[in-house]
């Protein structure tokens, strides 16, 4: 990996009712990518920051409360934008202000990844639709209703379908997210930033043992 290495920006959505795992998991395994410097300075290759549809606090569906930096009105330019999922996904489907800003900042965005029933949200945007697709298996009937013309994959960890890329139930997304570093730095990036997270990766998307 060259010194020069682009820095990717990394949009993570928050709503009330997220699952904190969904959103830290991989923003810990993106903050996790580091390239060393000739001066021995370590560069990262992810800038994260969180939008919401007001800025301001968010209170998740387990836990403390998050911060979201912007709303999706006032976002900077990004690269990436990280749905989770969370029981606050049965009430955000049917946010339609909600639903309309996250289609627009899924439109802005080079790649957009979900956790778990955040594909359910993506889905009623109908950015899905024709799409492959996964998400949690606890919530799959719940979710399938959401995208009736996604092309839901039960077995899969997660699936890369390019432009969009949706992982399984909380963990996956750690998972998936690793994938993504793969994807845009190298396989050895990837297990590099698993290491910093002393992190076994799960580097098939089709072992699914929960299918």
């Amino acid at each position: 990996m060259g010194t020069g290495a682009a820095i990717r920006r990394v949009a993570v959505v928050l709503f009330d009712g997220f699952t904190v795992l969904d959103v830290y998991g991989p923003v810990q395994a993106f903050a996790s990518c580091r390239v060393q410097q000739p001066d021995g300075t370590r560069q990262p290759l992810f800038e994260l920051f969180s939008v919401a549809q007001q800025a301001g606090m968010v209170k998740p569906g387990e836990g403390p409360p998050s911060y979201a930096e912007y709303s999706f009105a006032e976002a900077p330019a990004y690269d990436l934008l990280l749905i989770p999922g969370g029981f606050g996904t049965r009430a955000a489907v049917h946010n339609e202000v909600f639903v309309g800003h996250l289609a627009g900042a899924s439109r802005r965005a080079m790649v957009t990844a979900t956790v778990c029933t955040g594909s359910a949200l993506l889905a009623r945007t109908g950015l899905l639709d024709g799409r492959p697709a996964t998400s949690n298996k606890l919530a799959w009937d719940w979710v399938v209703q959401q995208g009736p013309r996604v092309k839901w994959m039960r077995q899969a960890r997660w699936v890369d379908g390019g432009t969009v890329v949706t992982s399984s139930g909380v963990s996956a997304g750690i998972d998936m997210a690793l994938g993504l570093i793969a994807r845009l730095h190298g396989r050895d990036m990837a297990l590099a930033s698993a290491r910093n997270m002393e992190y076994v990766w799960h580097a098939d998307p089709d072992d699914d043992p929960f299918a």
